[in-house]
């Protein structure tokens, strides 16, 4: 049994990236459209954006950007 990483790009910055297709964070261009995968680089971002407004931090799973095994796919 061995490992798997999904790769894509991130909605927001259309960098190539690897990631945990169950555990990624995700967003919808419009209502109309799949969840596409945010990059971890945007989610820091976006969290400092929110923490200088007082907002509360989007959660980040801590496995989101890691391998899954072959039988979570």
């Amino acid at each position: 049994m061995g490992y798997v990483m999904v790769t894509s790009p991130c909605v927001i910055c259309r960098a190539i990236f690897s990631y945990n297709p169950h555990r990624v964070p995700s967003l919808r261009r419009a209502p109309e459209h799949p969840r596409e995968p945010v990059c971890a680089s945007c989610m820091h971002y976006a969290n400092e954006l929110r923490a200088k407004r007082g907002l509360p931090l989007l959660a980040i799973d801590p496995e989101a950007y890691n391998p899954l095994e072959e039988n979570e796919l």
